[in-house]
């Protein structure tokens, strides 16, 4: 069956197989690719709103895959936004539900979700084109990769038009199902200097030779973050819960609504959760049925700090001179014309949470803070301009 394709694909299990081609398909040409962005992003992460803006680019996912009965369905986290691919008979559920997510997002922090849909074979008859594979995070989990240039299309026609994009529209916020969406954990302290967040995309010029481009990259960066675990800014024994009323009470707004009633009851059920938890974690003793280490173990497998989504990404707890190297690495090689790059630091990393159990299917996306991804794909973008000017 056409719609289950994500689900029967054949899966690979190590980050450095991404480039393995025998893995990826051609996505179905009578499917919809479905973009999500917060309009204004930039200005919002610079009046110290990062968070809030994570917490968008995930709501817009968990409301997807709650209409979808979280089927396996490809689709990648942003920061600021979502990608997410969706067969043909969903799409006008698809298109309800996220127009109430936009409308509660309005109405909770008053910000812009652009979302729109974009059928695939449209993409294709611009001779765009889309492959897809399946990482296995875990037994649990598995991460979409995509390869091509569908989604950029897509991603340009949703926000400067010029394409059969279909705009949802808000509506009525209390129809944005979000159950599932957490935000209760404190700020991933650097343990080496530095949180790296950082984006590389192969020119358009170099498309044909992508794949051993990315190997090389990908075989340059391991050399100069030799201790790959060490690397990966989701460490279980350095995870803690936070009980601060400040980022507990966004999630809380966005579950809760504007009710006081509700968001006092649903905050309140977020302390004594958190306390429980934390007993757990602290002592590794069970709270009833909830194993806290083997949660944490679960959780930092279940991290998507790497990824692709037509370009690599990555969150490195990094030391400065490492974070040094790896940009001359990456402007060698833009000086070449083979690549664009964007780098982002920050002290910290964030953790954005989809909780469908407490027994292994949970999902944590992974943003440097202070902007991460949002403001490396700023610099990326400051590079293609000018890369166009000269040409």
């Amino acid at each position: 069956m056409i719609d289950n394709f994500y689900e029967n694909l054949k899966g690979f299990s190590q980050f450095s197989q991404l480039t393995d081609e025998s893995y990826y398909v051609p996505a179905p040409d009578d499917w919809y690719v479905v973009i999500t962005d917060v309009k204004g992003s930039t200005q919002a992460i610079a009046d110290g709103r990062y968070k809030e803006v994570n917490l968008v680019g995930a709501a817009a996912i968990i409301a997807v895959l709650n209409t979808t009965g979280r089927i396996p369905i490809p689709y990648a986290f942003g920061g600021d936004g979502a990608t997410m691919l969706i067969p043909a008979h969903m799409i006008d559920s698809v298109k309800e539900t996220l127009s109430a997510v936009q409308a509660k997002v309005k109405a909770i922090f008053d910000m812009e979700l652009r979302a729109g849909c974009v059928k695939i074979s449209d993409l294709y008859a611009k001779k765009a084109w889309l492959k897809v594979a399946k990482f296995h995070l875990s037994p649990a989990i598995s991460q979409a990769a995509f390869q091509g240039t569908a989604l950029a299309l897509a991603e340009t026609w949703l926000k400067k038009g010029g394409g059969p994009v279909i705009n949802c529209t808000a509506t009525n916020a209390d129809d944005a199902n979000l159950e599932g969406l957490e935000c209760r954990w404190q700020p991933i302290q650097n343990r080496h200097g530095t949180m790296v967040s950082l984006l590389v995309r192969v020119t358009p010029e170099h498309e044909a030779n992508a794949w051993n481009l990315y190997g090389d990259i990908m075989k340059q960066i391991a050399d100069i973050y030799p201790e790959a675990p060490d690397a990966f800014p989701v460490q279980a024994n350095r995870m803690q819960m936070t009980f601060d009323y400040s980022k507990l009470s966004k999630e809380a707004k966005i579950r809760a609504g504007q009710n006081p009633v509700s968001y006092a009851i649903y905050l309140l059920l977020m302390y004594i959760q958190n306390m429980l938890g934390s007993y757990s974690f602290r002592t590794g003793k069970k709270v009833g049925t909830f194993d806290g280490q083997k949660y944490l173990a679960e959780m930092a497998a279940n991290s998507d700090a790497k990824k692709f989504d037509e370009m690599l990404r990555m969150v490195l707890d990094s030391t400065i001179e490492q974070k040094a190297s790896l940009e001359s690495m990456l402007k060698v090689r833009q000086k070449k014309g083979e690549i664009v790059y964007g780098i982002h630091e920050s002290s910290q990393a964030l953790m954005t949470c989809l909780v469908f159990s407490l027994a292994g299917n949970h999902v944590h996306f992974v943003d440097g803070a202070d902007g991460g991804y949002a403001l490396a794909a700023k610099q990326m973008k400051q590079q293609i301009a000018k890369t166009a000017e000269v040409a």
